[in-house]
């Protein structure tokens, strides 16, 4: 079901084994194969660096958004349809993507998955003989699976686990009992110390102080990773813990450099008045005018019509402008005008 994926991860591990033979390492030996599994995942980092960049980002926007989240449960409580309604706002107005979070998490683990069938078919090889067609799965020839399945680091094979007795590393892998126990220990406690110091880093940027639940959440977390990936050492073969020392060293390394080159940077709100600071014209400038805007002495009134059209007849002045040589009415007077003298009376 899976075959697409382990041959996969099966191609590009007999690339860089392919390349590390012709620099001049032993195709046999025990390096060259340890190497091939180190830069398989230092190529499925890189690949996958973007990504995390974007996983940072959101963590961050996470804990900004946390209380707002925390009000909007507290407020909704009662009503849990109108809670997801608000909380899918709040995502849409905040350009909020719980995918970015887990993306890289996801695409990390099919090639895990990959890689540990494929360490498990090299151990399960060992026993083979050519003419085997299990020796030609994954795009493996035969000399190639049975030159993994063998390949020792440091008198390790790299398919033992602590698990597997003596008699199977000694008689079947043909490595050395103490210096498998030896180094796999090492590998899963820098593993593990290497998760330690991840944790903290993410703790030191991080953009709020979690409280109550949370905060105890998070203490259990910085214990509970580092002691399951000591556990680890004990199920996996020890090409899984090499893929994974070197995962989590990456990552240590990777987030070193996340709080040095894209340290956080919260956006403040500017205080009040700031705005108009920034709108209001310059001492001994002009306010700025719309183009065509006139200026008008003569209030409007409600009863007043905008103009839809530029043909439209001008507006008719206010029924209390005084006519041309009238006088004005005084307030809360109801007398009409007084007519003038005409000059006929006054010669009389």
């Amino acid at each position: 079901m899976f075959n697409f994926l382990y041959t996969a991860v099966s191609w590009v591990l007999l690339q860089w084994h392919h390349l590390f033979t012709t620099l001049g390492l032993n195709k046999d030996g025990g390096l060259n194969w340890a190497l091939s599994i180190i830069f398989l995942v230092i190529t499925a980092r890189l690949l996958l660096f973007r990504l995390f960049i974007k996983q940072v980002h959101y963590q961050r926007h996470m804990q900004e958004m946390q209380p707002k989240i925390t009000a909007l449960r507290e407020k909704y409580k009662n009503d849990k349809a109108e809670m997801q309604r608000q909380m899918m706002k709040l995502q849409q107005e905040q350009g909020f993507n719980p995918l970015a979070g887990c993306l890289p998490m996801l695409l990390q683990i099919p090639v895990f998955i990959g890689l540990f069938h494929v360490l498990r078919h090299l151990s399960n090889s060992v026993h083979r003989v050519k003419g085997d067609p299990h020796l030609s799965l994954y795009s493996f020839t035969p000399d190639e699976t049975l030159s993994a399945a063998k390949a020792k680091l440091f008198g390790a094979p790299l398919a033992a686990s602590l698990h597997d007795s003596p008699s199977k590393i000694h008689d079947l892998l043909g490595g050395d009992v103490t210096s498998t126990r030896i180094v796999t220990l090492i590998l899963v406690v820098v593993s593990a110390a290497a998760t330690f110091l991840t944790q903290r880093l993410v703790m030191s940027r991080a953009t709020t102080v979690p409280t109550g639940t949370a905060a105890t959440v998070q203490k259990l977390m910085i214990v509970f990773i580092p002691i399951s990936v000591l556990f680890s050492g004990f199920i996996f073969p020890l090409g899984v813990l090499l893929y994974w020392f070197t995962s989590n060293v990456w990552t240590l390394g990777q987030q070193a450099y996340i709080n040095k080159f894209h340290p956080h940077t919260p956006t403040e709100a500017q205080p009040a008045g700031e705005l108009g600071k920034t709108l209001a014209p310059k001492p001994g400038q002009r306010p700025a005018r719309a183009k065509g805007a006139t200026t008008s002495l003569v209030k409007p009134t409600e009863s007043d019509e905008p103009a839809d059209s530029a043909d439209q007849a001008p507006p008719q002045p206010a029924r209390n402008t005084p006519r041309p040589g009238q006088r004005p009415q005084r307030p809360g007077g109801n007398r009409p005008p007084a007519k003038r003298t005409s000059q006929a009376k006054k010669r009389r």
